[in-house]
C-alpha cells in the first residue's frame, strides 16, 4: 500500500498535480522510513545518546560506540539484537512510544534532520529535531535502570573473577 501512495503521488507530480486535493496520499513508504521508522526501528537514536552521554555500563558503552554511524543512518539491527532491545522489557514502552510519530519523504538511508529538511525545510527538520530529542527523553529513565543492572552484574561478576584469581 506504501509503495503503491508513493506511485500514484508520482503520476500527480508528473502531471503537475501534486496536492491533497488533488488525490496525494500522505503516508508513503518515504513518509514511513522518515518520520515512523526514523533512525531505524523504534527511533532508538534517543537510547544511543542516553548510552553516550550517561551510561556508566561497560556493555552499553560498547554497545553504544559501536553503533551511533550506523544508528545516524537508520540502521539499527546490531542495537536491536546487540543490547538487546527484542525480548527485553526495559525497552518495550520507550519503542512503542517512540514510534507514535506515526500520527503527525526521501531515502531511507538519509539522515534524521536533514532528510526533514529536504522533505519540508525547515519545520519538518524541527519536527525531526524535537522528535530525536523526545525519543532520548523517553528512553533515557528505561535505559538508566538498565543501566544500573549491568553496572551491578558487572561489578559482580569482577568481584568473582578476583577471587577466583582470574
Amino acid at each position: 500500500m506504501l509503495q503503491a501512495n508513493s506511485f500514484d503521488n508520482a503520476q500527480l507530480y508528473k502531471a503537475g498535480k501534486l496536492t491533497i486535493a488533488n488525490g496525494a496520499h500522505v503516508v508513503t513508504n518515504e513518509f514511513y522510513n522518515n518520520f515512523i521508522n526514523l533512525t531505524g526501528s523504534g527511533i532508538t537514536i534517543g537510547l544511543i545518546i542516553f548510552i553516550l552521554i550517561a551510561a556508566k555500563s561497560a556493555q552499553l558503552r560498547s554497545i553504544g560506540k559501536v553503533e551511533l554511524v550506523p544508528g545516524i543512518f537508520n540502521i539499527n539491527e546490531p542495537f536491536l539484537f546487540g543490547l538487546p532491545i527484542v525480548m527485553n522489557p526495559f525497552f518495550l514502552t520507550p519503542v512503542v512510544v517512540a514510534i507514535s510519530t506515526y500520527f503527525v519523504i526521501m531515502s531511507v538511508d538519509m539522515p534524521a534532520v536533514i532528510s526533514g529538511f529536504l522533505i519540508g525545510g525547515r519545520k519538518m527538520a524541527i519536527w525531526q529535531a524535537c522528535t530525536l530529542i523526545i525519543s532520548t527523553l523517553i528512553y533515557w529513565p528505561f535505559a538508566r535502570k538498565y543501566d544500573k543492572i549491568l553496572v551491578q552484574r558487572e561489578a559482580a561478576t569482577l568481584k568473582k573473577d578476583e577471587a577466583e584469581g582470574k
